[in-house]
């Protein structure tokens, strides 16, 4: 028996370790996660400490004063309009009373009735306090107009500090956004800078030994590494860049496949061919032609792949005789006599059926 000979072990041993692969994959995923998130949190650049090196501290003093003070010319000018307000209520109120003393007054001399003494006292008080409100409002209004007059040069001085400090916050923004790209790109290179060797040397285990013994732990292992640079370089890369990169990876990967399998068809491995003749030798036909191989009972058998194969009759003891086989339509011998036991052996497969002899050549 062959020294190189694999065994694939029981389905559910195989299975199990599909699992354990997938599983080793996702635990490094999170690995390089955790290594990734760890460079990435490093401190960047800190906007109130850019923005306080732009901004000039005075101004945004004055601008604080005004908003003060302007709140309270606004208050102030509201508790005045209240006062205006209840004052109008007052004024009504002794206006509606005074043409009622008026109303019965003229009814009095009209009928040449007495005018009462409370009732003239009642409409001299009521005139004296309707006089002393009309007056307490035009203050009032002369005090409001000079309030908005106040309100507006106030807003005016907020209107020029505030443009100011914009101009300054701009200035402040655009450099924090520069800060800010330079710590990304700088992430970025840390953060490439771990994965990039990382990868090279996933993907040189996954280019030599991914058909070895321990071809789950470098599929795991490559696939992790490739998805956690591949969201590294999404994350920091423009997209108009990233497409482009992606795309050629894509490409590159699409070619490696097209390379392998050509490569497969023009030169293939020991196993494949082995495989491939297995198959063709189980199925009656010729490895090399695709030719039915009619030997031993099938050479007596008729029909064709569509319609199946049916033995003829009478043939059984010489069907029986183990014969040498040549392709009729290639010429490959596909069955021959055994160097060790002399009995009629596959050509093509490197075991004696009879006395599992390795053919050497």
């Amino acid at each position: 028996m062959s020294e190189n000979k694999k065994f694939k072990g029981p389905w559910i041993q195989r299975a199990f370790i599909i699992f354990l692969s997938l599983v080793l994959a996702v635990l490094l995923y999170w690995l390089l996660g955790f290594i990734t998130r760890d460079i990435g949190s490093l401190r960047g650049p800190d906007f109130s400490e850019v923005r306080a090196e732009y901004v000039d501290a005075q101004l945004v003093k004055k601008q604080e004063d005004r908003k003060e003070s302007l709140d309270g010319i606004r208050e102030n000018i509201r508790n005045k309009q209240e006062q205006q307000s209840i004052l109008k209520d007052s004024t009504d109120s002794l206006q509606n009373t005074i043409n009622q003393l008026l109303s019965i007054q003229k009814q009095s001399i009209e009928r040449n009735l007495d005018f009462s003494t409370e009732n003239q006292q009642t409409l001299t008080e009521s005139q004296t306090f309707f006089l002393q409100n009309q007056r307490q409002y035009q203050a009032l209004n002369k005090e409001i107009a000079e309030l908005t007059r106040q309100q507006r040069q106030v807003e005016k001085e907020l209107a020029s500090v505030s443009k100011q400090i914009r101009t300054q916050h701009d200035l402040a923004r655009t450099e924090y956004n520069e800060l800010m790209t330079k710590h990304r790109w700088k992430v970025a290179a840390l953060k490439l800078a771990v994965m990039i060797p990382i990868f090279l040397i996933a993907a040189w285990f996954f280019t030599k030994k991914r058909t070895g013994t321990y071809w789950p732990i470098v599929y795991a292992a490559f696939i992790a590494v490739f998805v956690r640079i591949s969201l590294v370089v999404h994350e920091y890369f423009p997209r108009k860049y990233f497409k482009y990169i992606a795309l050629l990876v894509i490409v590159g990967i699409v070619l490696k496949l097209l390379v392998y399998l050509i490569k497969m068809i023009v030169s293939p491995k020991k196993d494949w061919i082995l495989k491939q003749y297995q198959e063709a030798y189980d199925k009656a036909l010729c490895p090399i032609c695709g030719k039915p191989a009619r030997i031993g009972p099938l050479r007596y058998a008729v029909g064709g792949k569509r319609r199946g194969l049916v033995l003829l009759a009478g043939q059984g003891a010489e069907a029986a005789k183990q014969q040498l086989y040549t392709c009729p339509s290639c010429g490959t011998q596909l069955y021959e006599k055994c160097d060790k036991c002399s009995d009629i052996r596959h050509s093509l497969l490197p075991f004696c059926e009879h006395c599992g002899n390795e053919k050497t050549a």
